[in-house]
Formats: structure tokens, sequence, C-alpha cells
């Protein structure tokens, strides 16, 4: 087996909430006046530092305030939420790489006790050893978790796979010495993901990746 453990990012990842994060941006941006996205065009410019990505859209942090921007969207997020699925499969493969002994692990920029709300709404708590979230509402210092994670569990990089969607989570992997795979069905387009790492089009071709 190439690899004991698979560090998971949610959002976008196990969780399919892209087209609730576009609309939420949507909202905020209309409440502004500002122009709109369409979920292609959000996932050609999403990235991070998120207060970066705000400003390219047009949020002007001279006049907007960031604490109030970031609870309106996670205020704006969690409305919108109350339908939001599992990515398609990803359950499956969840099972399968428990049945093949691999160790399962989250790391996350949400809130780290809203990560374990949902896993718990959705059942699948019980398929990770730990749950590494943020403890702020502003999506950041996602390497540093990354860091205290290793400190925590008994994680060897060398050993570890991490799946992620975004360009931010194959710097995070880079920086903690896991490999990685990219999953396109998430905040980032395939085209951007090419050019950081292996890009999975479906979920279940993960599983070939391990064995």
């Amino acid at each position: 087996m190439k690899y004991k453990n698979v560090v998971w990012d949610w959002n976008g990842t196990l969780l399919d909430d892209v087209k609730i994060s576009v609309n939420t941006i949507n909202r905020m941006l209309r409440k502004k006046r500002l122009n709109e996205l369409t979920v292609e065009e959000y996932k050609s410019i999403f990235g991070f530092p998120v207060k970066d990505y705000y400003e390219g859209i047009g949020f002007d942090f001279k006049h907007d305030d960031w604490e109030t921007v970031s609870l309106d969207f996670v205020d704006t997020y969690e409305e919108l939420a109350k339908d939001v699925m599992l990515t398609p499969g990803v359950v499956s493969v969840l099972s399968g790489l428990k049945e093949m002994g691999v160790r399962q692990y989250i790391l996350s920029a949400l809130q780290e006790n809203l990560l374990e709300d949902m896993l718990e709404r959705f059942g699948i708590r019980d398929y990770f050893e730990g749950v590494c979230g943020s403890d702020n509402i502003y999506a950041d210092g996602k390497i540093a978790r990354g860091e205290r994670m290793l400190d925590v569990y008994p994680i060897e990089p060398r050993e570890t796979l991490m799946v992620g969607d975004t360009l931010h989570d194959a710097e995070v992997a880079e920086a903690l010495g896991f490999n990685i795979r990219l999953y396109a069905g998430g905040h980032n387009s395939a085209e951007r993901l090419r050019e950081k790492g292996i890009v999975l089009e479906r979920m279940d071709m993960l599983l070939s990746e391990i064995r």
C-alpha cells in the first residue's frame, strides 16, 4: 500500500458546497452592487488568503470592515447550507479506505466546532482518527493547524496523502511534507489545479492511488 494516512480537506472536497459558496458570495456582492460571479468565474479566481480574494472581486477594506464581511459570509452560508450534501461517491471512498486500514484525518479552514457538527450530521465522524479545523472565522492558518495536527497525531508525512480541491491545499501539503491529489469538483478549476499536482476528476479514482 502506497499510503498509510489520508488527510482530507473538507469544503469542496468531502463537502459538495461550491454552488452554495457562490450563492453566498453573490448575495454579498448584490448588497454592495458589485458584479456577481458564475461558478466558472468563481473557480477561476477563488484562493487564499481569503481576504485577497475578496479584494479581487470588489471589496475595499479601506471602507469595508473585514470582521463584518467574514461574519456576513458565515451567517449567509449557514442559512443557505441547510440542504448541502457530501461529494458524490465519497462515503464509499471513506469506507473503502477504512477497510484497507488507512487512517483518515480532516484538516480544514472551517471552524472546528462547526466541522464536528457537520460530520455528526452526515454520520461520517467515525471514519476519522482526528479532525483539525480553524479556531476563528477568517479561514486562515491552515498550515499552522496542520503542524499542530502532526504534533497531536501519529502521522508520518512521507506515508501520507492529502486530498484537497484548491491551489492552497497543494501549498499546505508541500509545507507539511505530504503528497497531494486535487479534486476537480471543488473550489478551483481543473486547469488551475493541474499546475500544482495530479487531478482527480472523480473522487472514486482515489482508491487506485492508495493501493
